[in-house]
This record gives structure tokens, C-alpha cells and sequence, in this order.
């Protein structure tokens, strides 16, 4: 039992003498033993070389060891400082990324972030994310930058917005894009047309009806999809608008059909319109996060886009829904 104690005695005593280590004192060893002379450490660390010889013994006192060898003309590290030195830099090295972390996260917390997004995911999908993250990070002040789609990537590109949020699209070189989920298009009509009264409408039905798109761009995309799926079905829009509140009152007075993506329902509802599954061919829209590829983010950004793609991998990259 004797030894016993004695070795709980021991480990007691080392814990005490860990506590009372200091971050200077620590900076003090790797400085010296780095620069190999207590002339250059303390100019390193900007004080003196007898406040630095002062932190050194402090240090030794501290282990209960010598950790230099000292002579008139040089400094060495003793063997007990040969072991002691990775753990001191390890541990220097850990407490500054630290540091950092919590200093990176202060500056996350405030600050403005501006977020560049088409009008459809501007109105439905990005609201919700601000929210969210504000929640987190009241102190960010938020614009959302509703604009064409194709806008997205230039304003991003142009410094004029922080992020983007938008479908895939060719974007400038020195924007990337990263995709977030994956959002199938779906047709939307009045509750009394015909094709409401089926469970999965078919593209060849849709295709039967006049058709209200948005932009060119939108109808090309849309083309392409089904043209790699069927020669037989070509779209030709009856109508072309910039916003899917346009187009979405014009199915309403009876106009013709649309296809938005899911995203879309909660807008679709509120119209009082029909929202149906499409099938052959089911079509599935890439939505994306736009940022810079070289120029160096804000907190505020950096901290958003972290949020963002966290939240979309809880969700499952590959999903064909936009989330909740």
C-alpha cells in the first residue's frame, strides 16, 4: 500500500505543477529552443533577455528540472528538455488555433453578409436559411439580392454579393459552384384543369397544354432535359415571364400550365394552384452555393457558407427534394 501512495503522491504532485505552467512560460522554452541563443528568442518575443531568463527558471521551477544547458558562449536543450520540447510546441500550436477558433467565430457572429439568389429560391428556400442562421448569429446583419438566375454567379463574381444560392448555370472562372441538393420539377396547374385529377402526369400530357415558362434560359435547360430523355417531346412555350409570381397568376386566370420546382409549392399554394409529380421523364434540378475561388471570404461568409453546407449534408447531398 506504502508504494501505492506513493505513486498516487507523485501523480498529485504533477498535476499541481501542470496547472501552474503559463502560456508565456511555454512561448519562453519554444522560443529559446528554436532560436538556440536567449538573445534572439527575446527579441522574437519582443522583452528582454533577462525577463525571458526570468520566465525560463520560472519554467524549471515549475518541472522541477533543468531544461538548458547553459555556458558562456551558447544554449542547449538538456535531455528533460529534448523530451519536453514536441509536447511544448504541440501544445503552443494547439492553444493558438484555439485562440484563432474562438476569434474566427466572434468575427462570424457579426458583420454583414449580402446573398446573391434567383427569385424562386430567394422567396422560399434562402428566407428560411437566414432565419436559421441568424438565430445562431444575431449579430449578422443579412441582404438577400433577389436577381435572374444568370445573376447570380456575376454579382458573386463582381464582389457585389457575399454568396449565392441559384440552379446550376455556367458561372464566371472565378466563381465556384458547389451543389447543395438536388430539386425534381413538378407541374403546376389550377385544381379543375384536367391534368390535376392524376397522381403522376406524364410530360407527353403536360406538353399538350399551353405552357407559361420563365426566361429563354429556363425553356433551353428545360429542352435540353427532355430532348435527352425522348425525341418526341419538344417544348414551345405559349408564354415567357421573369418571375414565377407571373407565372404563377397566370396559371391561375387559366392561362395555361407550369413546372417549377418543388421549391415552388409553398408559393403555388398560396395561389391555390395544384402541385403534381411529373414523370417520363422525372427531371431534377442541381441547386447550388456560388462562392469566390480565390479572393479570401468575410467571417460573415466563410461562417454562412460553413452553416449552409453543414446543414445540406445532414440532409443527404443527393437528395430530390428541396429540404424543409
Amino acid at each position: 500500500m506504502q508504494g501505492l501512495e506513493t505513486i498516487v503522491d507523485l501523480s498529485q504532485d504533477v498535476g499541481r505543477s501542470a496547472m501552474n505552467l503559463t502560456l508565456k512560460q511555454l512561448r519562453a522554452f519554444v522560443a529559446v529552443a528554436d532560436a538556440g541563443t536567449f538573445t534572439a528568442a527575446a527579441q522574437q518575443l519582443h522583452v528582454t533577455a533577462s525577463a525571458l531568463s526570468l520566465m525560463i527558471k520560472e519554467l524549471e521551477s515549475v518541472v522541477g528540472t533543468k531544461l538548458f544547458e547553459r555556458t558562456t558562449r551558447q544554449v542547449r536543450l538538456s535531455p528533460a528538455g529534448r523530451d519536453f520540447r514536441p509536447s511544448a510546441h504541440r501544445l503552443v500550436e494547439d492553444l493558438a488555433r484555439t485562440v484563432e477558433g474562438i476569434r474566427d467565430y466572434q468575427r462570424s457572429a457579426r458583420g454583414t453578409l449580402r446573398i446573391a439568389s434567383s427569385p424562386m429560391y430567394s422567396g422560399t428556400l434562402v428566407p428560411r436559411l437566414v432565419a436559421e442562421y441568424r438565430r445562431r448569429f444575431p449579430g449578422v446583419k443579412v441582404y438577400v439580392l433577389d436577381v435572374v438566375t444568370d445573376q447570380v454567379g456575376v454579382m458573386v463574381a463582381s464582389r457585389e454579393a457575399d454568396v449565392g444560392i441559384a440552379p446550376e448555370r455556367s458561372v464566371p472562372r472565378e466563381v465556384i459552384q458547389k451543389q447543395l441538393f438536388r430539386d425534381p420539377l413538378q407541374l403546376v396547374c389550377r385544381p379543375d384543369h384536367p391534368l390535376a385529377a392524376m397522381k403522376q402526369v406524364p410530360w407527353s400530357e403536360v406538353l399538350r397544354h399551353p405552357f407559361i415558362s420563365l426566361p429563354m434560359d429556363y425553356a433551353a435547360n428545360m429542352r435540353a432535359d427532355l430532348a435527352y430523355h425522348s425525341e418526341t417531346l419538344t417544348l414551345e412555350p405559349a408564354m415567357y415571364v421573369n418571375f414565377i409570381t407571373t407565372a404563377l397568376a397566370l396559371v391561375q386566370a387559366g392561362e395555361g400550365v407550369t413546372v417549377q420546382p418543388s421549391a415552388a409549392e409553398p408559393l403555388a399554394a398560396a395561389y391555390g394552384l395544384a402541385v403534381k409529380k411529373l414523370k417520363d421523364p422525372v427531371i431534377l434540378r442541381r441547386i447550388c452555393l456560388l462562392r469566390p475561388r480565390e479572393r479570401e471570404s468575410s467571417p460573415s461568409a466563410e461562417g454562412f457558407c460553413s452553416f449552409v453546407e453543414a446543414r445540406f449534408s445532414r440532409s443527404g447531398s443527393s437528395r430530390s427534394k428541396a429540404p424543409p
